[in-house]
């Protein structure tokens, strides 16, 4: 009777030691679980820090922007101070150089093309071949350029030659400015051009719906497209002078 008493007390014994075995590794692993991880910590201050930066510059090339469209008022007081032909020689000259620079809202005919994500069933897996890239984008707005646009825009912003359209994530970076799906692009000029170079067989709208990604096409006829808010920094490339182009002439003779 003593040696079943002393034997049930081991097994007792050995359960409870299991339990607690259970019970350590449990909060072992809480504790592990909810600790910070110093790497997730350092790498959300660095992009903090990033997003800090570009706010920055983007207050900076607000500024200058202001800075530029009060000098060109300027010129057209300037201007409107002079004699009558001259000045309005002046004047029609800036509205040229600024619709053409994309620094004035145009309306005029046109089309606009609507992209937007598939929602068809995934059969490939990979799911990045149902979403709409950068290179799409850049495929629609080239084709319009193709097709004679004298104006364009994505989302509401103005698409300059300088213009950067790049994947950014789940979104797209257009003028530094993030922009997502749908993604509406604008464009002025001959409506039945444009449209047919996008609709064509095998042309861009046909290659996107193959994917399913959903494209409408729609010819509008008065499209508004705002002018370019932004700024355009030159570092590198520099206005030829007199001397220049009288050196460069002397070197070809």
């Amino acid at each position: 009777m003593i040696k079943e008493s002393k034997h049930i007390g081991k097994v007792w014994i050995s359960i409870v030691c299991v339990i607690l075995g259970i019970l350590l590794a449990l909060q072992f692993k809480s504790v592990r679980e909810n600790a910070v991880d110093p790497l997730n910590t350092a790498r959300a201050q660095t992009l903090q820090t990033l997003l800090n930066e570009e706010r920055e510059e983007n207050d900076r090339l607000q500024s200058q922007n202001r800075e530029l469209q009060q000098e060109v008022q300027s010129y057209r007081e300037a201007a409107a101070n002079e004699d009558a032909s001259g000045s309005q020689t002046m004047l029609d000259e800036i509205a040229r150089l600024e619709k053409i620079a994309g620094l004035t809202d145009v309306v005029g005919p046109g089309v606009e093309v609507v992209l937007n994500d598939s929602t068809a069933a995934n059969t490939t897996g990979d799911e990045s071949n149902y979403l709409i890239h950068d290179s799409d984008i850049l495929s629609v707005i080239n084709e319009l350029r193709d097709a004679g646009a004298e104006a364009l825009s994505l989302n509401g912003h103005r698409i300059l030659s300088t213009t950067e359209i790049r994947c950014s994530g789940a979104v797209v970076t257009v003028n530094g400015r993030r922009t997502s799906a749908p993604f509406v692009i604008d464009a002025i000029g001959d409506q039945e051009t444009m449209f047919n170079a996008l609709m064509m067989r095998n042309g861009v709208v046909d290659v996107l719906r193959q994917w399913s990604i959903e494209v409408e096409v729609t010819e509008v006829d008065d499209l508004l497209i705002k002018a370019y808010d932004g700024t355009i920094d030159y570092q590198y490339a520099q206005t030829l002078t007199d001397d220049d182009l009288a050196g460069a002439e002397t070197e070809a003779g």
